[in-house]
């Protein structure tokens, strides 16, 4: 039986619960940008194979029929995605709460002489001006972060976006496997086991997403790999 990553998951939850609102959200927030801290320095060279995953080439068909010059890649990791899209003669700027992410994607983009502005920042506060970007890519990104915490970022989204902008994301089907965690009102689950102790996990429902880019005036979403949902949002209704 395993009692005691059970019993250490019911002495955090306990733990938390015993917090105010305010910092049982911020001590959880803080513990998983630490998880992504110590993944990440874990990777000592950038991976420089694209996944196998079979909307990405959607991305950019979506960008170029839009007009889409200058694009926001969320959560950008070791830049995989703002690499590919480099590629393609897109402006990118890439931004990871993670210093060794944005080192490897540095390095991976001067191995391909690629101009990407790379830098380390927390999404959940994103340091850009209004209507800065054509467009904001975030592949599996939203469902780290909390319900609160996505619907301040889909509303800074829209506004850092041009009034012709458009968002494209993928949102996971994920929470569903093992693993010992607690979990928020929300139904966000906050891990405890050794591999994964602070990582946020949330799957978003249809009807949450629809509600999350709301204030788009077209969002269209479609079926693709794993049970994944490929979404595009736009602020105008061309």
């Amino acid at each position: 039986m395993r009692l005691k990553p059970i019993l250490q998951a019911k002495d955090n939850e306990q733990e938390n619960a015993a917090q105010s609102p305010e910092g049982q959200a911020q001590s959880v927030y803080e513990g998983n940008i630490e998880f992504w801290d110590r993944a990440w320095n874990m990777c000592k060279v950038p991976y420089t194979q694209l996944p196998n995953l079979s909307y990405i080439p959607k991305i950019p068909e979506v960008l170029q029929a839009n007009d889409a010059k200058k694009v926001l890649d969320l959560g950008c990791g070791s830049g995989w995605l703002s690499v590919y899209l480099a590629r393609q003669g897109f402006e990118v700027v890439g931004i990871d709460v993670a210093a060794q992410a944005i080192a490897l994607a540095e390095t991976w983009a001067l191995q391909e002489d690629l101009k990407i502005a790379f830098s380390v920042g927390d999404i959940a506060s994103l340091p850009f001006a209004a209507k800065t970007f054509d467009a904001v890519v975030a592949n599996s990104i939203f469902e780290h972060f909390p319900l609160a915490q996505a619907q301040a970022m889909a509303a800074k989204i829209h506004e850092i976006l041009k009034d012709d902008g458009i968002f494209i994301g993928c949102f996971d089907e994920v929470g569903g496997g093992p693993g010992e965690y607690w979990s928020l009102e929300d139904g966000t689950h906050v891990y405890t086991d050794k591999a994964r102790k602070g990582m946020l996990l949330r799957r978003y429902s249809a009807e949450e997403l629809a509600t999350l880019f709301s204030a788009f005036q077209k969002t269209t979403s479609e079926p693709v790999d794993a049970g994944s949902t490929f979404l595009v949002a736009s602020k105008s209704k061309s």
